[in-house]
This record gives structure tokens, sequence and C-alpha cells, in this order.
């Protein structure tokens, strides 16, 4: 009987150094995957990314539309756009840490002024506004951002190309639109307050090829043939907005 019990109790103490063990290795497991877990979090919140929507309001400065043409009895010396309010709507997707394709559109209520005066001697320079114009520009390129996603501050700049509609009207006279090439390069600062909602403050420059007329001037090489050299004119505009950034 005593061989019997001693065995019993020796049985007992394996039994419970095995329990123990047993509690012990959980523990440590769960103790290995907090750490990791913790370890893992700031990373996960780095990588906080997603599809931007941002309607923006803004003010847009536009530039001269150098002319200087003679028409009939009349001296056109330049077409302004004025400078007006600018409203639009940007859309982000990321395909990278640092980059996002983006997709804008803007646009601008404004007026179509000329400044000239009569081809007579006694004729004096005057502006008249001839009709509104309305602009409407649509373009897709690639934003680049600093830091890293997930940062409440990222500076980004951003390239992009497309098409401008000009569309201008008067009830006196029928007029058609216009849709030219343009191309724009931008950028500015992203503050978020939460991981779906910030600001987005931009400065954008905004060139539109209007048209291209022969300048009368040749040259002529004896091995490559006869060059035309054009005039090209643009629609000079520079457009700063701001933003509410809704991330998906």
């Amino acid at each position: 009987m005593v061989v019997a019990f001693g065995l019993a109790t020796e049985v007992s103490l394996v039994k419970e150094q095995y329990r123990k063990r047993g509690i012990m290795k959980k523990t440590a497991l769960l103790l290995t995957g907090l750490v990791a877990l913790v370890a893992v979090a700031p990373v996960v919140h780095a990588q906080v990314q997603g599809i931007e929507i941002t309607p923006t309001f803004g003010y847009r400065f536009s530039g001269n539309l150098s002319s200087q043409q003679s028409y009939i009895g009349y001296y056109i010396d330049s077409i302004k756009v004025p400078n007006s309010v600018s409203y639009g709507l940007t859309l982000e997707y990321p395909f990278h840490p640092s980059m996002n394709a983006e997709i804008l559109w803007s646009h601008q209520a404004s007026k179509i002024e000329v400044t000239g005066k009569p081809v007579t001697p006694s004729g004096s320079y005057s502006t008249t506004t001839i009709a509104d114009l309305g602009i409407d520009t649509i373009q897709a390129g690639i934003l680049w951002q600093s830091g890293r996603s997930g940062d409440r501050f990222r500076g980004f700049f951003d390239l992009l190309i497309g098409a401008t509609i000009l569309s201008p009207s008067n009830s006196a006279v029928p007029m058609s639109s216009l849709t030219r090439f343009s191309a724009s390069i931008g950028g500015g600062a992203k503050l978020f307050v939460s991981d779906n909602i910030g600001f987005k403050f931009s400065a954008r420059y905004m060139p539109v090829y209007i048209n291209s007329s022969d300048s009368g001037y040749y040259y002529c090489d004896e091995y490559w043939g006869c060059y035309t050299y054009y005039n090209t004119t643009y629609l000079n505009q520079f457009d700063t907005s701001a933003g509410l950034i809704i991330r998906f």
C-alpha cells in the first residue's frame, strides 16, 4: 500500500507540473500576441488610406489674351478674362503610400472683356464686356504627397492634363463653346482632423491653349526646307482654393 500511495502521489505531482507548464505556455502566447498587436498598431495607423473626395471653393486670377489684331474699323489690343470665384471637385485614389491618381473638375463664371480703339486718328482705348464666360476644366494626373499615409499633415504636388471648355454667352449674339487642351501644376497641404475628415489648401497654375496663327515669318534651310513661325495664344490662369476632404 505504501508503494501504491507513493506512485499515486508521484503521478499527481507530474500532472500538476504539466498543468502549470500549460498555464505558463498559454500566458506566454497571450503576452506575445499583445506585444505583437502593440507593435503593429502604429503601422496599421500609418497605412490609413482610402478614396478622397474634396469639394473646393476658391478664387481665380486670369491673365490677358494678347491679341493685337485689327478688324473692320477697330484695333483690338487685348482680350481679358477678369478674376472671379471658382469652385470644383477633386477625386483621389491611392495606388502608392506617397502617390494618388487624381481627377479634377473646376468651374469659373467670368466675362470676356475687350480692350481696343477705333482705327482713326482720334480713336482712344476703351474696355468693353462682350459676353459672359463659363470655364469648365476637367483634368487627370498624378499627385505626390510627403510623409506617410496616416499622417495628420501632408504636403503635396500634382501634375494634371486634360481639357477646358470655354462657353461664352451673349443674348444679342449667338456664340458657340470651345474645347481646348489644358494642363495644370499645383501644390499645397492637407490637414487631417481624423482618419476620414480633413482640409485641403492648394494653389494651381492653369494654362489653356487657345489657338495658333501664322506670324508671317519664315525660315528656310537648304537641307530641311522652310519653317513657318506661329503666334500661339494661351489663357493663363492662377487658382487658389480650400476644400473639405472626405475619405472613404
